[in-house]
This record gives structure tokens, C-alpha cells and sequence, in this order.
């Protein structure tokens, strides 16, 4: 039984890459052909049509090769630790960067992308070292723990513990000193941290070890996004741009690591003949890890980033089916729970995140329930004279700021 799923699994990763390899192919054949179609006249009845059904197409390839070639970058990796016993996340993670950074650097030098006079000297010199270095760490050491962590937790398990990511980022970027987080986000925090619990407590097979590397790869790829937003806020570096000056810094931290952790053990033991053995699943995750990089930035050029950030939780809901399916994983009603309660966190935080108004009418809400309303409600709650005699029992006091409005309970002003 052993071999014959060994052998039904290296045939399955060979069929997901393939999979992959064509869609991003087709993908980017399709993102060349809208542009070029974009130059060209066309009769202007047929324009409209023609038009929609090419943006149509290409949008379906985006979200095709988006579900497809992330979860499958993790699949394959999980595959080549598990599998073929290559045990050296470091060395792993550097693969998928060793290939960013060629082809960025190939593509600069041949002249088929450019980076601008701004984007290189935001890194230029000793800003370089200052602003790049930290980042790159921290993306580096986030990659390698991101991989080591599947040999210690399953594959579905790993997927609900991401809901947490933006508990982590709002601690980073609060103890940094980045933002100060409304109320309302923190209150939902509280609920993922709540669903999370339920989580880890419903996990039959949770290894301490596990999670405390996943926490430290979720607090690592927050540090390196706080610090990403907060050292080049005023430089929006395209997918080459970032992919041509970052990767070096990435590359060199994870191969420096790799060299005095890994090589030598790799080197001892003979390991370093599973490179050779199966170097066509070495190639196709350096292929996929460089394929992720693209397909993430097409999705957000055809929709949205708020819109990939959702599309990405249900990629990672997918890939918890994935767990059970694939692998065999089992998953309590407890845990199915908590990451229910995780998920509906996540929901609202991301929208108290991108309504002030509506993270306002949260706490006001709150705070009337709790009978401890201080400040007044957001414009959109204040009534009229009129409608507010329909409150009985409810003390109400006119707000001199604002003619014919009143604001409900006490009216002293809202804290900063």
C-alpha cells in the first residue's frame, strides 16, 4: 500500500504542476493578447463585445491559476518534505527566491521590464542595507519556519491557524507604533483569538513545537509587512521592481542560513542527492514559488486587494478540504467550530477596517448596550428631533454643533 500511494501522489503532484504551468502559461499569453488587442482599432460595434468577452476570459484564467498554482506551491513542498524526506526548509525556500531573482534580473537586462529612477534609489547605497536588510530577514526567516512548520502540524490545521494573521499584524503594528487600532478591530481580534483557542483545543494531534514555529512565521511575515508599508510607504514597487531589489537581500539571508545549518548535515548525510533524483519537483516549485509572485498581482489588477485577501480564505478553506481528502486528516467539531468563530473575526475585522463608520457605529452600539456611551454616534446614526421622541425612556440631548440633530446619551466628545 505504501508504494502504490507514493506512486499515486508523485503522479498527482506531476499533474498539479502541469496544471499549473498551463494556466499561468495561458494566463500570461492571455494578459499579452489583452494588451496588444488594447492598442489596436477595432470597429466600434464590435469594440464593447470583443472587449468584454477578452476581460471576461482572462479574469476566469486569474482566478483559475490563483486557486490552482498557490495551493499547489504548498502541496509540492509538503510532497518533497514528507515524500522524498528533504528535510531543509531553508534550502527549500531559497529555490522558489533563486528563481524570482534570476528571472527579474534576466528581464531588466534584456529590457523586457525596467525599474525606475525612484524604485532603485530607495534602496541605493547604505539606505539599502537599512531599509531592504530588516525586511528581507524577516521575509526569510517567515519562509523557512512557513515551510518547516508542515513537518510538524497538518496541512488543514496550518489553513485555519492563518486566521489569526491579522491579530498578529495589528500587535506588530502597534508595538511598532505604525497605527493605533480602533476598538472595534480590537474587539474582533478578540474573536479570532477566541476561535483560534477552539481551535488548538480541538486539534487531536497539536504539537507545541508546530505552533510555536507557526506563530513565529505568521509574527515574521507581519514584521516584514509593517516594515515593508512603513519604510516604503512613498515607493509602490511593481512585481518586478520588488521582485529585482528584494530577492538578492532574501536570497542571500536564506542561503547564508542554509550554509550553516543545512549544507552540512545535507552534505553528511548524502541528502543532497535528493536535489539531483528529483530535480524536476525542485524545478517546478522554483516555477511555481515564481508563479505566485505574478498571479497574486494579477488578481489584484483585475479586482481588488481586499478582494484577494478574500479569495485567499477561501483558497485556504479549499485547502482544508484538501487536508482531509488528500492526506487523510481529521478534523473535530470543536476545530470545525473555532475556525468558524475565526473566520467570522477575520469578516468583521476586515470590515471595520474599511468602513470607519461602520467600526464607529460598532463601538457606539456596544456602548449604549453596556450602558457606557460616552461619545456621540457617527453622522449616519444621529435622528432627528422628530425621530427621537419615538425613544422612550431615552435621555436625549441636543447637539449644539449640529442644528436640528440630537445625539443620543451623553454627549461628551469622542475620544481621539
Amino acid at each position: 500500500a505504501g508504494p502504490h500511494r507514493t506512486g499515486v501522489l508523485n503522479l498527482g503532484m506531476s499533474s498539479f504542476g502541469l496544471l499549473s504551468v498551463l494556466l499561468v502559461g495561458g494566463t500570461c499569453i492571455l494578459m499579452a493578447f489583452h494588451r496588444k488587442a488594447d492598442g489596436a482599432t477595432e470597429p466600434a460595434a464590435s469594440t464593447s463585445v470583443s472587449a468584454s468577452l477578452r476581460k471576461a476570459v482572462y479574469t476566469a484564467f486569474v482566478f483559475a491559476a490563483f486557486m490552482v498554482v498557490g495551493p499547489g506551491l504548498v502541496l509540492l513542498n509538503k510532497h518533497i518534505m514528507d515524500t522524498h524526506r528533504f528535510r531543509y526548509p531553508l534550502a527549500l525556500s531559497s529555490v522558489g527566491i533563486l528563481a524570482s531573482m534570476l528571472v527579474s534580473h534576466a528581464a531588466v537586462w534584456s529590457g523586457l521590464a525596467h525599474v525606475s529612477a525612484a524604485s532603485a534609489a530607495a534602496v541605493k547605497g547604505a539606505r539599502g542595507l537599512r531599509v531592504a536588510l530588516p525586511i528581507s530577514v524577516a521575509k526569510a526567516a517567515s519562509l523557512a519556519t512557513g515551510n518547516a512548520v508542515y513537518l510538524y502540524l497538518g496541512l488543514g490545521f496550518i489553513q485555519m491557524l492563518k486566521a489569526l494573521t491579522p491579530c498578529i499584524v495589528l500587535a506588530v503594528m502597534t508595538a511598532l507604533g505604525v497605527r493605533r487600532p480602533t476598538r472595534a478591530a480590537i474587539w474582533f481580534v478578540f474573536v479570532i483569538v477566541a476561535g483560534t483557542m477552539l481551535e488548538v483545543k480541538g486539534e487531536m494531534q497539536a504539537s507545541a513545537f508546530g505552533l510555536a514555529m507557526m506563530m513565529f512565521s505568521e509574527a515574521c511575515d507581519a514584521v516584514a509587512l509593517v516594515l515593508t508599508q512603513g519604510l516604503l510607504q512613498d515607493h509602490k514597487f511593481s512585481v518586478i521592481e520588488s521582485m529585482y531589489i528584494m530577492s538578492p537581500f532574501t536570497f542571500a539571508c536564506l542561503s547564508l542560513a542554509a550554509l550553516g545549518m543545512e549544507v552540512p548535515e545535507m552534505v553528511r548525510s548524502g541528502d543532497w542527492k535528493i536535489l539531483v533524483d528529483n530535480s524536476a519537483d525542485f524545478a517546478c516549485a522554483a516555477g511555481m514559488g515564481l508563479a505566485v509572485n505574478f498571479v497574486t498581482m494579477m488578481l489584484i489588477q483585475v479586482t481588488s486587494s481586499l478582494f484577494t485577501k478574500i479569495f485567499n480564505t477561501v483558497r485556504c478553506i479549499c485547502l482544508v478540504g484538501l487536508g482531509v481528502a488528500v492526506y487523510g486528516e481529521v478534523v473535530s467539531p470543536l476545530e470545525i467550530a473555532g475556525y468558524v468563530v475565526a473566520l467570522l473575526g477575520f469578516a468583521g475585522y476586515n470590515y471595520v477596517q474599511i468602513s470607519p463608520d461602520a467600526a464607529s457605529a460598532v463601538e457606539h452600539s456596544v456602548d449604549r448596550c453596556m450602558c457606557m456611551s460616552k461619545s456621540p454616534p457617527p453622522p449616519s446614526l444621529r435622528l432627528r428631533p422628530e425621530e427621537a421622541e419615538c425613544l422612550a425612556g431615552e435621555a436625549v440631548e441636543v447637539d449644539p454643533l449640529t442644528p436640528n440633530s440630537v445625539v443620543l446619551g451623553n454627549s461628551s466628545p469622542a475620544e481621539a
